[in-house]
């Protein structure tokens, strides 16, 4: 099942638009699995829609991203730095898009915790550029009403985050 089949509901013609960062990795990736590949897709579309929402795609940001892509799922072969700079390359596309087209395929493939970790790794990097914005800690907010997580999750994931910056 494609990433395309999560919609049959939705407009195909702008869901197709949209999966340009997901037809992208499948050609890159051939050995990774299709589930494998949708959620790498999705997690990688949110990281990216966070970075950019402020409409600055800081260097800092930029490196939390290939980090925490690497690090997302150690047992699949796949280069972090590709996969950031593909996720880059699509930034402007995905500022403006609904956040359901990425966070609908996390909440079928996803459990509560991988969710939540999802979260956390949104709020790392809108704080790697020194700060989480007003409208970065928005645009997470929404994301974790997309994933069905609580506002107890998004606070937490908030104050780690924060107490992550005020050790270092």
């Amino acid at each position: 099942m494609g990433l395309l089949d999560f919609f049959k509901n939705e407009d195909q013609a702008e869901v197709k638009k949209y999966s340009g960062l997901y037809d992208q990795l499948a050609v890159e990736y051939q050995q990774i699995s299709e589930k494998d590949l949708v959620v790498l897709s999705c997690i990688a579309g949110l990281m990216a829609r966070v970075a950019y929402v402020d409409f600055d795609l800081h260097e800092n940001e930029v490196k939390k991203m290939k980090e925490l892509i690497q690090s997302w799922n150690q047992k699949l072969e796949f280069d972090h730095e590709i996969t950031t700079d593909m996720a880059i390359k699509y930034v402007r596309e995905m500022a403006g898009i609904d956040n359901h087209l990425l966070v609908h395929p996390l909440k079928s493939h996803l459990n509560p915790d991988q969710r939540y970790q999802v979260l956390q790794m949104l709020f790392l990097i809108a704080a790697s550029d020194g700060n989480v914005a007003g409208i970065e800690s928005e645009e997470i907010r929404i994301i974790t009403k997309g994933l069905e997580l609580t506002n107890q999750h998004f606070l937490a994931a908030r104050a780690e985050v924060s107490e992550f910056f005020l050790t270092r």
